[in-house]
């Protein structure tokens, strides 16, 4: 009998000099009209049915000033939780991110630095702190995975550019080995077909964080979840 699997899509919102940016192929191109605004955008994935975002601080990485404080305290009267990546480098930026009411930080670059990393996952416990793998050409960065496990994460998300990378054989494998060692996996990057959700959704990963296919409309919040839910449920005659 299949298992019926919950799934869940939470949209990024690129955010630099204030204004919403989306990957298109390999490079970066501005939003105009509504979506280019940080807080229209936020509002606009809630109305279809969003419970977290994920928000993407380009201003924090190049030391500018950040978006990020404001449109989190617009957003605190509805529900929906914001999780952060961006500029996350040491236990003191990561506590004033939480201090907005802002969970998960999602933390890449900080898995090359295993002994602040251990420090930031003491410090804010382990619900309040995911770890980026970027998948390249099929690999595995091992390292970052290796000081990821130790610091205790028990949250990965799983980034490629390119989607058919993370519904392979040795990713999916991964994917399921780690789901039984008591991890959650995310999938991330530019995913835009349907059936490479599905086939990691079986494989054991928890969700998407989803950009450009939700920008253009290839995918649905809800089209995913209750597709997922249909496909991985009970046949009936």
């Amino acid at each position: 009998m299949s298992r019926q699997i919950t799934f869940e899509v939470i949209p990024v919102i690129h955010i630099s000099s204030g204004r919403v940016i989306r990957w298109e192929g390999d490079h970066f191109v501005r939003c105009h009209g509504i979506e280019s605004n940080p807080l229209s955008l936020a509002l606009h994935w809630v109305g279809q049915g969003a419970t977290q975002i994920h928000v993407v601080d380009l201003d924090a990485v190049n030391n500018r000033v950040s978006a990020v404080p404001a449109l989190m305290l617009a957003l605190k009267n509805f529900p929906v939780r914001m999780s952060l990546a961006g500029g996350i480098h040491s236990l003191g930026v990561a506590k004033e991110r939480l201090s907005y009411g802002i969970s998960p930080l999602v933390v890449g670059s900080l898995l090359d630095s295993p002994a602040i990393l251990e420090k930031v996952v003491s410090s804010l416990g382990t619900q309040n702190v995911w770890g980026s793998i970027d998948v390249t050409r099929g690999r595995l960065p091992w390292a970052r995975l290796h000081n990821a496990i130790n610091a205790g994460l028990n949250t990965l998300v799983l980034t490629a550019r390119s989607p058919d990378i993370l519904a392979t054989g040795d990713i999916l494998r991964f994917i399921e080995d780690r789901t039984r060692d008591g991890i959650s996996i995310w999938a991330s990057g530019q995913i835009r077909e349907y059936q490479d959700l599905l086939t990691m959704a079986r494989a054991g990963c928890r969700g998407a964080l989803l950009s450009r296919a939700l920008h253009e409309g290839a995918l649905t919040i809800d089209g995913v979840v209750r597709t997922i839910s249909r496909d991985t449920g009970p046949k009936t005659a």
